[in-house]
């Protein structure tokens, strides 16, 4: 008599932490490109914090903000427009990737059967990995602002392509640094959504 080796399952733990990391790190890819604190300088007064999109000037009484490519009223300089709009388009675009394919794994309980689940699996962890490449290539090309003429004007002449003068890391760029690394596993998971079953095997062995 012939026996069947095994067959597909779906494992539905593997699922529900794969649904829950990818929308996590798509929240925190979001929050972080659009808060301004990539980097920071608490001194000389007042203090200067800017990210992808937008830079502020002072406290929290008294913050002035502008977009990319405007200047603070009662500030010089503004920011530069084009490395980091690109990092924006890039981080921006990940993490979208990241928050639908996070959406879809939600369908996977609904899907009818695991052969489908596989494949929504196989097509979401793929995109999911061209997501965290396109963050981390975002992430290694935003330190070549630093050596704008704005960047020098914030963070002092020695500012320059990575070296941040007297600019520190913000949370931000931190936050958006963690969510990548994490994001990593999320295509790892999605290739652990379906697993081979051999408890039917095993069973039809022990009955012979």
């Amino acid at each position: 008599m012939k026996v069947r080796g095994w067959t597909w399952a779906t494992s539905w733990p593997v699922v529900a932490l794969w649904a829950s990391v990818t929308l996590l790190v798509a929240l925190a890819s979001l929050a972080a490109l659009f808060t301004p604190t990539w980097f920071v300088r608490h001194s000389p007064s007042p203090p200067v914090m800017f990210g992808v999109w937008a830079w502020c000037v002072g406290g929290f009484d008294d913050q002035r903000c502008a977009a990319v490519g405007q200047s603070v009223s009662g500030s010089d300089g503004a920011l530069p427009s084009a490395v980091w709009v690109m990092v924006g388009a890039l981080y921006g675009g990940g993490g979208t990737l990241l928050a639908v394919t996070g959406l879809s794994a939600l369908v996977a309980p609904v899907l009818p059967t695991t052969h489908a689940r596989a494949a929504l699996a196989h097509v979401a962890g793929n995109i999911q990995a061209a997501a965290v490449s396109l963050q981390a290539v975002a992430l290694v090309l935003y330190p070549l602002g630093l050596g704008s003429p704005f960047a020098r004007m914030q963070c002092g002449e020695t500012a320059s392509v990575y070296a941040a003068g007297s600019c520190e890391l913000g949370y931000a760029y931190m936050l958006a640094l963690v969510a990548t690394v994490l994001a990593a596993y999320c295509p790892v998971l999605a290739r652990l959504v379906t697993y081979k079953d051999y408890t039917d095997y095993w069973s039809n062995l022990n009955y012979m």
